[in-house]
């Protein structure tokens, strides 16, 4: 039985085997948007540009990944699974961010604190002592201890990190991560490093995530892109000369371009990247659901992070049972009345994320159903309002979103998009045989060459 070309039962593609990977450029038939170069260089098509600045992610470079690790399930099996405590020991600065309905966190990479701590990038030891008492001073009453090498900034450190006038790169992360997942880590410490440190680089953490809270009933979605929207103009307003890159990986990339594309060609960013974005959110539901493999291995652990985010966070979410909103919800003013103790005690059965969608997120947006709610929040919907150069990098073996990244005939809607496709590379793993992701390398190669030269 295939459904949408999912397989449902138990079957394994000898096809995507291997660990010789090749990229290829899939854009417009027109081609791509001709970017201005600095230094009286002329203009370049953005997939030109990819090709000859960032050689990594060009039209058909090829790299090699771990061959032990030779199928894409391998590969995010592994990234998942695997011992990563003492690889890119980053240390963060927690912010918290203040918005009209409600708060997120910001965790900036702060390099100086390797010194100030005394780190050992061998044996990744530091002074806990001194970073225990300087995290008891500054953490607020109330909030939720933090993942290791992680605390609140001082209100000094805070305005010596707002005074930095360099450029910065954003990153979103996924369903169930934060700045504490092994691959963010990796891209934090690539991209902050790249050039001796010319980007500031900070992950905004979605609400209620990487052991943050939620301090009013508003959730993140696939739609509501605000924070993002909110914190990049907060951002650009500080240094308005000064440049502004974004990339999300997984719902983090779904996220950041349902934002591209509702806000057009007002968003304050020069360029983006989403890695291993579920374009089609309605087709990577389906593998979700029907697919033997991903359906076993991958959307039960999604499942579970979900109820217990819920569940986490009941107190500020929990509605009295037979609760009925005043008004209809709405995307636009959503209404989370489904969150009750008898949904909550459903929710413990359930094994697949549309499950969890389909009782605690659809309704409280208007829509009838998880399947509805997909359709609407695809980045395919709003793919021809990105008004920025973006790479889309997608890896054919995805064993969680799929092979299907973005349909041709949506490219030809929009030249600043460049789909980056690998034959190999898993979910955001890439995992070459030393242990680091490839995808960490040439993303931080992106950004910074686009930096140095484009206007």
């Amino acid at each position: 039985m295939l459904t949408h070309g999912i397989n449902t039962y138990p079957m394994i593609n000898p096809l995507h085997w291997g660990y010789n990977a090749t990229v290829e450029h899939l854009a417009s038939e027109t081609g791509t948007v001709s970017l201005p170069l600095k230094d009286g260089k002329g203009h370049v098509d953005f997939s030109q540009f990819v090709s000859e600045y960032v050689p990594a992610l060009g039209d058909g470079a090829q790299f090699q990944l771990d061959p032990r690790l030779f199928t894409g399930f391998l590969q995010t099996l592994y990234l998942s699974s695997a011992d990563y405590s003492k690889t890119h020991p980053v240390f963060y600065g927690r912010e918290i961010v203040q918005f009209d309905d409600g708060v997120c966190t910001a965790d900036w990479v702060r390099n100086d604190w390797a010194r100030k701590y005394k780190l050992n990038e061998v044996t990744c030891k530091f002074d806990e002592t001194a970073f225990a008492a300087d995290e008891k001073k500054t953490h607020p009453e109330g909030w939720p201890r933090l993942q290791p090498r992680t605390r609140y900034m001082s209100e000094t450190e805070k305005t010596d990190n707002m005074n930095d006038e360099r450029p910065i790169v954003i990153i979103m992360h996924g369903l169930a991560g934060g700045s504490h997942e092994p691959i963010v880590r990796s891209l934090a410490t690539y991209i902050s490093q790249i050039d001796g440190g010319k980007f500031q680089v900070v992950v905004l953490n979605t609400r209620g995530c990487a052991r943050s809270k939620i301090t009013t009933p508003a959730l993140f979605t696939g739609l509501h892109t605000g924070d993002l929207e909110k914190f990049a103009l907060r951002e650009k307003a500080r240094f308005p000369k000064r440049n502004l890159y974004a990339m999300g990986l997984s719902f983090g990339a779904v996220m950041l371009a349902n934002y591209l594309g509702r806000v057009g060609d007002k968003t304050p960013l020069k360029a983006a990247l989403c890695l291993s974005g579920a374009w089609d959110m309605v087709l990577s539901s389906e593998k979700l659901q029907h697919d033997f493999w991903t359906r076993n291995l991958f959307s039960k652990n999604l499942t579970q992070f979900l109820v217990r985010f819920a569940k986490v966070n009941m107190g500020e979410l929990e509605v009295p049972e037979g609760t009925i909103p005043e008004t209809p919800p709405t995307v636009e003013n959503p209404v989370f009345y489904t969150f009750t103790q008898s949904n909550m005690r459903k929710a413990l059965r359930m094994r697949n994320v549309i499950e969890f969608d389909d009782m605690f997120i659809a309704p409280c947006l208007g829509f009838s159903s998880g399947i509805e709610y997909y359709k609407e929040a695809s980045p395919l919907n709003f793919i021809d309002k990105i008004s920025i150069p973006l790479i889309a990098l997608n890896s054919k073996d995805d064993p969680v979103f799929g092979g299907i990244a973005i349909p041709q005939q949506y490219l030809n809607k929009n030249g600043n998009v460049l789909l980056c496709e690998s034959d190999l590379g898993g979910h955001v793993a890439y995992l070459q045989s030393d242990g680091e992701s490839w995808a960490s390398k040439a993303i931080a190669q992106f950004f910074s060459e686009f930096d140095k030269n484009v206007l």
